[in-house]
């Protein structure tokens, strides 16, 4: 898994390629901790639709099928990367503890955000994965929890510090929106005014501002929830003379 491959560029809107491709392959894993063997549902291709996304910034993709966040069955350990001999051993400890037992209660992103803080990968781009992963999959479940909303803005404000120029805004939209989905305006206010001093040169990310605005007053609307579409209109080019 190539962290800075899928979540350094993923906020760059700069493509429009629809080629859609995307078959599902059977995939066997071996877990990490006890050897156990399972199958999960991979690909041979996928295609991310250019500018097609929801609200929450997840892109579109021709291959949904896949089994993003791999889980073994029998101790619930989410395989989110490979491990290290060293955190596998520290692993094989920590599956027998209390704590990881109450992890086991979360859904499998914010699970696994759980194990990263134990492996000491709190503040580091994998964390914000794990809980940007949660925002995009497991959506309504992710913003009910507080503790875990006051997580990813933890991440996020440390992905903010390592992003380009180029990704920065996009981020910070990223942070408002999650700030305004769980109403607390007065925050995401301040996020929504770092974003409005970059839109400049950006037709997409003016929209997209517009659109968490337009939910600031009610958030629980149609158009306004983390899976719903933001509808993206792609100015017209001005008449060839």
């Amino acid at each position: 898994m190539n962290i800075q491959v899928l979540f350094s560029v993923v906020f760059l809107l700069l493509t429009e390629h629809f080629s859609w491709a995307g078959h599902p392959i059977e995939e066997t894993k071996v877990c990490p901790v006890g050897g156990e063997k399972f199958n999960v549902t991979g690909t041979l291709s996928c295609t991310t639709a250019g500018q097609i996304r929801t609200m929450s910034m997840r892109p579109a993709t021709s291959c949904e099928f896949v089994t993003r966040l791999p889980v073994c069955p029998e101790n619930g350990l989410p395989v989110y990367q490979e491990f290290t001999q060293e955190q596998v051993a520290k692993l094989e400890i920590f599956l027998k503890t209390p704590q990881f037992q109450n992890l086991k209660s979360l859904p499998p992103w914010q699970r696994a955000y759980g194990v990263s803080q134990h492996l000491g990968e709190s503040g580091t781009a994998i964390a914000f994965h794990l809980l940007n992963g949660a925002l995009w999959y497991e959506g309504e479940e992710f913003l009910k929890s507080e503790r875990a909303v006051d997580r990813f803005l933890i991440e996020a404000k440390s992905e903010v510090g390592r992003a380009s120029e180029r990704d920065k805004p996009f981020l910070q939209a990223i942070i408002a929106y999650v700030l305004v989905t769980s109403k607390r305006p007065n925050e995401a206010e301040v996020w929504l005014k770092k974003v409005s001093q970059s839109v400049e040169g950006s037709d997409y990310l003016k929209q997209y501002l517009s659109a968490i605005r337009a939910c600031q007053n009610d958030i629980d609307r149609e158009g306004c929830g983390p899976l719903d579409n933001f509808d993206y209109v792609k100015p017209s080019l001005p008449p060839i003379e």
